[in-house]
């Protein structure tokens, strides 16, 4: 399981390394969880996995974002 920290950007350098976490991620079949600041906006980063069907658990308590590679 990969993991990537985002808390130190804001938007939107934040999603830009989202989506590139994510990638990287995708390209290995991995899971890839992520570190998110509890007072930044992470609205954007949830619209676009429930758009492309991603298999997510976001825990904003904890900051925490878990994406499941995709299946197919």
């Amino acid at each position: 399981m990969l993991q990537q920290d985002l808390r130190i950007y804001r938007c939107p350098q934040q999603f830009i390394q989202f989506k590139l976490g994510l990638r990287k991620a995708l390209s290995l079949q991995q899971s890839i969880t992520f570190s998110l600041n509890n007072d930044e906006n992470v609205d954007d980063i949830e619209r676009f996995l429930k758009k492309y069907a991603y298999s997510y658990n976001l825990n904003k308590q904890q900051g925490l974002l878990l994406v499941e590679p995709l299946r197919v």
